[in-house]
């Protein structure tokens, strides 16, 4: 299962593929969501809005 390293949310469907810079392996391929909209954290960045859920439990 791959996870958007940006939300840590799992993937469904095509994700997009960072290929890490290190030749040795050292660093894991990472993975963003294919699309923008798909990420919470990027829906929340853009948007202004959290989830109710998100909002009290950053209050803990």
């Amino acid at each position: 299962m791959k996870r958007c390293t940006y939300c840590g949310h799992p993937i469904t469907g095509e994700a997009k593929e960072l290929l890490s810079e290190s030749t040795s392996g050292a660093r894991p391929t990472t993975y963003w969501h294919k699309e923008p909209m798909d990420c919470v954290a990027a829906r929340e960045q853009a948007t202004g809005l959290s989830s109710p859920l998100r909002r009290r439990l950053s209050r803990i």
